[in-house]
């Protein structure tokens, strides 16, 4: 087997999932980013000719069903914690709006103020929230 030597570049997702899914199976990172590859290349040419590393058989490069279900798992977990963040960074641009509504506002206290602050709130929210997906 000849070895070849390879840089490559990750998302800071991608890196999250390496590193979480070592710690999962006890790796190191290195041999985690190994599988990843090797089970990347295996997905990508379906079993035509690629082989892991130490491995006789084109039949080994192709992912085992706790491999893929292992993977499949870390990309649940990823999903749930990308979910979370995005409610909390929505709640945490709502309410930074909300403080600047109500820095805006004219002092009193009545019912009518807390409704304006609410709909400019609202408003400012929207906009920013807009502003973030355009960027995409």
């Amino acid at each position: 087997m000849a070895r070849v030597m390879l840089t490559g570049r990750v998302t800071d997702t991608q890196a999250a999932a390496l590193k979480g899914y070592a710690a999962d199976v006890g790796l190191p990172l290195y041999q985690a980013t190994v599988r990843a590859l090797e089970l990347g290349i295996a997905a990508l040419v379906g079993g035509r000719g690629a082989e892991p590393a130490g491995s006789d058989s084109t039949a080994a490069a192709l992912p085992t069903n706790a491999e893929v279900e292992e993977l499949r798992e870390a990309i649940d977990r990823l999903a749930t914690r990308s979910e979370l963040t995005d409610r909390l960074i929505q709640r945490t641009l709502y309410a930074a709006g909300a403080a600047y509504a109500a820095a805006l506002a004219e002092p009193g206290q009545g019912e009518e103020r807390l409704k304006q602050i609410a709909l400019d709130a609202d408003r400012i929210f929207d906009r920013q929230l807009a502003k973030a997906k355009a960027d995409f």
